[in-house]
């Protein structure tokens, strides 16, 4: 490149020997850059601003820089790959279930017809030896207080009838209608009622269970056990794929732990708060149990329930001495059998008096005065003195059959909630039975649990007949293994 007097600019800036001067034809970025690397100006000497070891700084604060770029990229394609893991291990699991589904369906068809025969014929057995052990444990109570022997036999048969209206009606219904509209219904009006109980209940004893209409008396926690029962169906139904996702550790937790919780704490907290100890362990249990065979994970569903349960029982204990005594009364050797034992030790003398055969239907003489509520909570063992050994072991395997065939139909059931839903009904009956007939042995404290079918009670039989219709409903159809001919 020439200048303006004609000569060649660059050869008159280059010295001779063809060597280009150290930092000469640098452009303006170069200079900057080599008076950073320098600390000074262009030319490599300090300037005002120069510091030692800047270079070294700047190596460093790059080298850093470069390093955690890498390593947040390696973090990232480590997250990235293991949401591929994750997503292609789930879909290898539904596509699994998938498959499984599709052989299950080839096998079975599905069935409309009648009820269960076998179950009906057990409920019809159930209630007609209730009835008979209602007149025989009750009429001398009937005859001192009433002057009618027959006053509780009349009033449990007006209950059938009442109950075999509602076992009749909940038979006909398609069971779709409690899964759409009627557990929301059933659970809400159980809320309504148990909060009334403790505004407008009345109490016997210590615990305020019952609403009186007239000379008839509701006891919403009787409503509540199914309730709750078809409630945790419903969810577990509608949730059960959150529940088994590979989901974050608060869905988890939210899915299985929380909501189910909150359904069975809403029931049972209303319940603990009208003093009925056994009714709350009756709703824990059940509960427990239904999330359980639902599918919802055991670490977050046992830990939770032992550790509240727990806390709620003895908190109770605390604040109520009367609950509290009853342990104690139980567990002492010394307890006086003519004060606090006098119930349990009369039941324990009515078992022993059956003998083998026992001494013969309607001639019990411990229910003339000595078994205090001999009709209701202490039934079994009239039916014992009655019935002798032979038949309290009857009565046991009567119950046991009863809920092998309730869990047949379960498992037969066309969807989880249905399934759900016998299972805790059918489940709900035998813990309350089996429970009632360790009270009356003394092998639990005694808490007040009635014999499903046999103590005498308007509510409960009721329920119970209704709960029933909802079984038989379940039962009309069902899948069955295909018959290839």
């Amino acid at each position: 490149m020439e200048n303006g007097n004609g000569r060649n600019y660059r050869a008159a800036r280059r010295p001779s020997g063809g060597r280009r001067p150290s930092g000469a034809g640098r452009t303006d970025a170069g200079r900057a850059d080599a008076r950073r690397s320098t600390g000074g100006r262009a030319d490599g000497s300090q300037g005002r601003s120069s510091a030692p070891g800047r270079r070294t700084a700047g190596r460093a604060y790059s080298n850093e820089r470069s390093y955690s770029n890498g390593r947040v990229r390696v973090n990232t394609g480590r997250v990235a790959k293991k949401r591929s893991l994750v997503e292609a291990k789930r879909e290898q699991k539904a596509l699994v279930l998938a498959r499984k589904e599709k052989e299950w369906q080839g096998e079975v068809e599905r069935v409309r017809g009648g009820v269960d025969k076998i179950m009906l014929c057990i409920v019809f057995l159930i209630i007609s030896l209730g009835a008979l052990m209602v007149y025989s444990a009750s009429y001398p109570t009937g005859l001192s207080k009433f002057g009618d022997s027959f006053y509780y036999l009349k009033r449990h048969l007006i209950f059938i009838a009442i109950g075999g209206a509602g076992m009749l009606v909940t038979t006909l219904l398609p069971y779709k209608f409690y899964k759409k509209g009627g557990v929301f219904i059933a659970y809400g009006v159980a809320l309504i009622l148990l909060a009334a109980v403790l505004v407008i209940g009345t109490a016997e004893g210590e615990a305020k269970r019952w609403i009186y209409i007239g000379s008839f008396s509701i006891q919403p926690s009787e409503i509540m056990k199914v309730s709750m029962v078809m409630m945790l169906a419903w969810y577990i139904d509608k949730y059960q794929h959150k529940m088994k996702e590979d989901l974050e550790f608060k869905y988890k937790l939210l899915y299985n732990t929380v909501w189910p919780f909150l359904i069975i704490g809403a029931a049972a907290g209303l319940v603990l708060l009208e003093k009925h100890l056994s009714g709350t362990a009756i709703l824990g249990i059940l509960g427990l149990a239904v999330m359980l065979v639902g599918g919802c994970r055991v670490a977050y569903t046992l830990i939770p329930a032992i550790v509240g349960g727990g806390a709620a029982a003895g908190l109770f204990l605390l604040l109520n001495p009367y609950a509290l005594k009853r342990i104690t009364t139980f567990t002492s050797e010394e307890v006086d059998i003519l004060g606090e034992g006098w119930q349990t030790t009369q039941g324990i003398y009515a078992i022993g008096s059956g003998g083998l055969f026992g001494v013969g239907f309607g001639d019990s003489r411990q229910k003339f005065g000595y078994v205090s509520m001999a009709h209701n909570d202490f039934i079994y063992t009239i039916w014992c003195e009655e019935l002798g050994f032979i038949g309290a072991v009857l009565l046991v395997v009567l119950f046991g059959v009863f809920l092998w065939r309730g869990y047949v139909i379960a498992m037969r059931a066309p969807d989880t909630f249905s399934m759900l839903t016998v299972f805790g009904i059918t489940t709900q009956v035998a813990l309350q039975a089996f429970l009632n007939m360790m009270v009356v042995c003394d092998v639990i404290p005694n808490t007040g649990i009635s014999l499903p079918f046999f103590s005498y009670g308007g509510s409960s039989l009721i329920m119970l007949m209704a709960e029933m219709g909802i079984i038989l409903s379940v039962s009309r159809q069902y899948y069955r293994k295909k018959q290839f001919i």
